[in-house]
């Protein structure tokens, strides 16, 4: 994700809350007074605000952002009319990899051999912020004892492997997500509506609408915490006392965190869990990301292996860093200030950069909130370089925030009034 260090490079960051009434007029000089923070406007090379199509071939124009009155613009190098090249990308999420071991929901199955140790051996194909040398790998096994099931050895090794994620540095997130899947049929628990119950907690209650209710469980059960079908995760019950459960294991979501009630959990009694089909599935977690700490972003990518080398090992999705995710925006704006703060970052305590770009969860930021969509202009200068007789190469990434529906043309915002001049066909770059 490091960008090539060949040529000037800048970030414009928006906000799609910036609307074009609260600009500067056209033909009016743009300065940290009128324009506000966050706002993005064209202007030629006295910083007066013009429409693209107004700048005569071969005139300079910058790319400028509003960072509030007390501070300077945020002004890009200055670009030669008829040498940019243009592109832009609307928002594409991250994708996280998932690699299944055993059945797949179609094909294969686990081994059950008796007195026999199993394990999943995961290389971790990138490091992070916590573990910052070379990839190493992660393991988590389980042995079988007399009368061994498939069961036995997907729950077995379900409960190591979490165990030794929870330990890694990064987190109880532990870099990947393992879940127990199975093809055995599910049931409706009876009088049950919705289970509650927080990710990372063994333990769980169920309702019935509003109400307090026991489910019609027993020990040795298995329960689809988030409803129906072979994709669901499987938690055997371990203990019931009225309405709560105590399951296996804590809960692990790969989707949709936060949520601590599920609606419509399904059960497999034990008589029919017991001679079922099981597979592992192994979904990469997002890292926890502070650029300040880490300028290094990217999707989870390992590499798994099983032990026994006949089970189906199925990648059923690769890793995807994704483009205008916050992360990205954030380790580009952070890039792009050069030596810009460095003193004060390498202070103790660190005195941290300036940064525009939102971040889920802070000053009440969704994850909804902090998605861009790009233009990027890059351009070749005739200028000779200070040494050596190639020309001088720059670009400039404007990532122009949306809205909470992925949208950057639903206001008449300064992003959307950018893009317009510089001729990017509305609805382009909306997610």
């Amino acid at each position: 994700m490091l960008r090539k260090a060949n040529n000037v490079f800048g970030t414009v960051v928006s906000d799609v809350t910036k609307l074009t009434a609260d600009l500067p007029g056209i033909g009016d000089v743009v300065t940290n007074d009128n324009l506000e923070e966050g706002a993005v406007v064209l202007v030629d090379g006295g910083n007066v605000r013009r429409t693209f199509a107004t700048i005569a071939t071969g005139d300079i124009f910058h790319i400028v952002q509003g960072r509030g009155a007390t501070k300077p613009l945020n002004k890009s190098a200055a670009i030669e009319k008829g040498t940019e090249t243009m592109s832009f990308q609307k928002h594409l999420a991250a994708i996280q990899q998932i690699t299944t071991i055993g059945s797949n929901g179609t094909t294969g199955d686990l081994p059950s051999a008796d007195d026999t140790s199993y394990y999943i051996k995961l290389r971790k194909n990138d490091n992070d912020e916590g573990n910052r040398s070379q990839p190493f790998s992660l393991f988590g096994q389980y042995k079988t004892g007399t009368g061994a099931t498939q069961r036995e050895v997907a729950f077995g090794l379900a409960v190591n492997f979490t165990a030794n994620m929870a330990k890694e540095a990064a987190g109880t997130n532990g870099y990947v997500a393992i879940q127990v899947t199975t093809e055995a049929a599910d049931a409706v628990i009876g009088g049950i509506t919705s289970i509650s119950i927080a990710e990372g907690s063994k333990t769980g209650t169920f309702f019935n609408g509003g109400s307090l209710a026991t489910p019609t469980l027993a020990v040795g059960d298995l329960v689809r915490v988030e409803g129906s079908g072979f994709d669901k995760q499987v938690y055997e019950v371990k203990a019931l006392a009225g309405a709560v459960v105590t399951f296996d294991r804590p809960l692990v979501l790969t989707t949709g965190f936060g949520t601590t009630s599920f609606a419509s959990p399904r059960k497999i009694v034990a008589a029919t869990a017991n001679t079922a089909v099981y597979g592992i599935k192994l979904t990469g977690i997002e890292s926890a990301f502070d650029v300040n700490k880490f300028r290094n972003y990217f999707a989870n990518r390992f590499t798994a292996t099983f032990s026994d080398a006949s089970t189906l090992v199925t990648s059923v999705a690769g890793a995807r860093g994704g483009s205008g995710v916050w992360q990205q925006v954030a380790m580009d704006e952070y890039m792009s200030a050069g030596f810009d703060g460095e003193n004060g970052m390498l202070g103790t305590p660190p005195s941290l950069r300036d940064a525009s770009v939102k971040i889920p969860g802070v000053g009440g930021q969704t994850a909804a909130t902090c998605r861009y969509s790009s233009v990027t202009l890059a351009w070749t200068s005739e200028s000779s370089e200070l040494v050596g007789i190639s020309k001088g190469k720059g670009s400039v990434i404007i990532y122009l925030n949306l809205d909470a529906s992925g949208d950057l043309s639903s206001t008449t915002n300064t992003g959307r009034a950018l893009a317009d001049t510089l001729g990017v066909p509305s609805g382009d770059l909306d997610a």
